[in-house]
């Protein structure tokens, strides 16, 4: 197992979730996973969705208190008319519930406007609160609202939802007040985000500045112990966004364009 594969696996058991327990669904036992004793090789090149669901799905394959039955179980009302898809389909062993668990991972950065509090991601096409209503709307509601489209030895079962929705909030690294928008965990991750124009203006230029490659993005700092990290010169043209840990800091910094978030039509 690689340090990377592992701290990915390890995070899924650790970090906080995102979203407090909703009254669609609560937070998944995450806690009682356990990590395999061997694993498969992660691809680090697939998209962060991707990649942590087939994390999950090698944990959930090992578990001693959970099954996994399905994965990325597709719900057709005839073959022309997809209408959802539910990320896992698991067994409780303990109480022997069936379980329909929806995962996600996101990040997203508190930005003060005219009309309030919005909360974009890195692509603004996200926004936490597009997915919040998203989940709760149709997301979670899928089993309960499609239950005569599962398959068959599915439809007769009282199913349980739960999700396990991680990441990180981003305050602005001048706001005075964390942002703590409607569902929020209140024990989330959390870290501070900047413009590249105002990096000098709150770190010394002899800062360590470390790149967090994104498959690492989930994962606490204290599970990056041991793991080589690129640092990045503070010179370079930004070309993307970045997840920094700089110097000794504990949170994540997340340092973006001098245009967001305008670029991003907000």
């Amino acid at each position: 197992m690689t340090d990377i594969s592992q701290a990915i696996l390890q995070s899924l058991i650790q970090a906080p979730l995102l979203l407090e327990d909703l009254p669609e669904a609560k937070g998944f036992p995450h806690q009682t996973l356990t990590l395999p004793p061997e694993t498969s090789p992660l691809n680090f090149e697939q998209k962060l969705g991707h990649l942590y669901e087939n994390a999950l799905a090698q944990l959930l394959e090992t578990s001693s208190s959970h099954k996994l039955l399905a994965q990325n179980l597709q719900i057709q009302k005839d073959q022309h008319r997809t209408v959802g898809e539910l990320d896992f389909l698991i067994r409780d062993l303990t109480s022997g519930q069936l379980v329909h668990l929806e995962l996600a991972t996101k990040f997203y950065l508190a930005v003060e406007t005219p009309n309030g509090l919005t909360l974009p991601g890195p692509d603004a096409r996200d926004n936490y609160f597009k997915k919040l209503a998203r989940l709760r709307e149709h997301q979670l509601q899928l089993p309960s609202l499609f239950k005569d489209y599962l398959p068959p030895e599915f439809q007769n079962e009282p199913i349980l939802t739960q999700h396990l929705v991680n990441g990180c909030i981003f305050d602005h690294i001048n706001s005075a007040n964390s942002a703590s928008p409607e569902s929020l965990n209140p024990n989330c991750r959390r870290g501070k985000w900047l413009h590249h124009k105002d990096l000098l203006k709150h770190f010394p230029s002899k800062s360590s500045f470390k790149i967090i490659p994104k498959p690492l993005w989930p994962a606490p700092f204290h599970l990056l112990t041991g793991i080589p990290l690129e640092t990045w010169i503070q010179e370079e043209p930004l070309t993307r966004c970045l997840m920094l840990r700089i110097d000794d800091e504990p949170m994540p910094y997340f340092m973006v364009s001098n245009g967001y978030p305008k670029e991003l039509g907000l």
